[in-house]
């Protein structure tokens, strides 16, 4: 079943161009636009979107890596809202995105490691995220796609299938870089092939 979803959500959330499946070339940038469907994905890639989304939110909340509940769900709210519409389990109304836990789940997988379930939502977010628990599904203010691009821009091998990748966010529309980061990825079994162990702004 998470073969088949990571199948389906790669071919729709991803937007990369690549030129190899290791990106072990540093001098090989590789762009990730949301709204984009590419190609083809390899496992590195796949984990743009949790990337994306940390570096997004951390940069705009002037926020460091952490794993409090807030933390989470702040991240968790803009990964679901750049890509959770484009889930074959969401359904969507004029101003909201509805999905079921399950789905909130195995994107906030590839955001943390040894994810053991989600969290309460914290008061700070009421206005944003909402919880059903008759239905067991999240109902979300649906947010603004932004106009920032997240652009790799090399890796390497930490040992143990642990990679150290870096890259920068870019303004879409002129391309200059707003922030560069570098983020530690763990291997694991959920949709996105990796989970984000940490990443840094620079």
């Amino acid at each position: 079943m998470k073969k088949r979803l990571l199948s389906i959500c790669l071919t729709v959330l991803l937007v990369l161009s690549l030129t190899n499946a290791a990106m072990a070339a540093s001098q090989t940038e590789n762009s990730f636009i949301p709204g984009h469907v590419p190609a083809e994905t390899d496992a590195l890639q796949s984990v743009t979107p949790p990337i994306h989304a940390l570096v997004l939110c951390m940069a705009e909340n002037d926020l460091e890596y952490s794993k409090s509940d807030l933390f989470t769900w702040k991240c968790l709210y803009y990964m679901l809202s750049l890509y959770g519409q484009m889930d074959t389990r969401a359904e969507l109304t004029d101003d909201t995105l509805i999905l079921p836990a399950e789905t909130a789940a195995d994107y906030a997988c590839a955001l943390f490691p040894n994810f053991q379930g989600l969290p309460k939502v914290p008061t700070a977010l009421a206005g944003h995220v909402a919880y059903d628990g008759q239905r067991d599904e999240y109902r979300l203010a649906r947010g603004d796609e932004g106009l920032a691009e997240t652009v790799l821009t090399g890796s390497r091998s930490l040992g143990g299938g642990r990679l150290l990748v870096e890259g920068k966010l870019t303004d879409a529309a002129g391309g200059s870089t707003l922030v560069r980061f570098e983020a530690t990825l763990m291997p694991n079994d959920g949709m996105f092939g990796y989970a984000v162990a940490d990443l840094k702004l620079l």
